[in-house]
């Protein structure tokens, strides 16, 4: 059975019931708003593996993006969905939405790659940095 903490304290740092705040294996603690909170909570959950469905809002913000773009990415089919049957709410689950970033981050990484090597290729960079800034002085 795990521990559990009733009020955390390290360093003249207590949270008080209610309140919400990561504790380390050491005891350090850190204070968390309510955003952060489930910002942490879905992150952690996503990289356990664990199935745990969130809005297309929340997904914004683990996104960091507006929610119309999330909504975009789901009508393109990059992202699956369900829609919950009580409101129709599209809904996503963490661990998709984290697989997701990864992609898109690589993806990202690839291109940029790609593109220096064909500036490159192409001698579109001086070997000199000093005599190109000494242009626009």
């Amino acid at each position: 059975m795990p521990a559990m903490l009733d009020t955390p304290q390290h360093k003249g740092t207590t949270i008080l019931r209610g309140d919400r705040a990561l504790v380390s294996s050491n005891g350090d603690v850190v204070a968390l708003n309510a955003e952060a909170y489930e910002a942490a909570l879905n992150a952690a959950l996503g990289v356990m593996g664990q199935r745990h469905m969130i809005t297309t809002g929340e997904a914004a913000k683990l996104l960091n993006c507006s929610s119309r773009t999330v909504a975009r990415i789901l009508d393109s089919g990059r992202l699956p969905f369900t829609r919950n049957g009580t409101t129709g709410r599209r809904m996503v689950n963490v661990t998709d939405v984290m697989d997701y970033q990864r992609c898109e981050r690589e993806q990202m990484r690839q291109s940029l790659s790609s593109m220096r090597q064909a500036a490159t290729e192409m001698g579109l960079y001086d070997e000199d940095d000093a005599a190109y800034v000494a242009d626009f002085d």
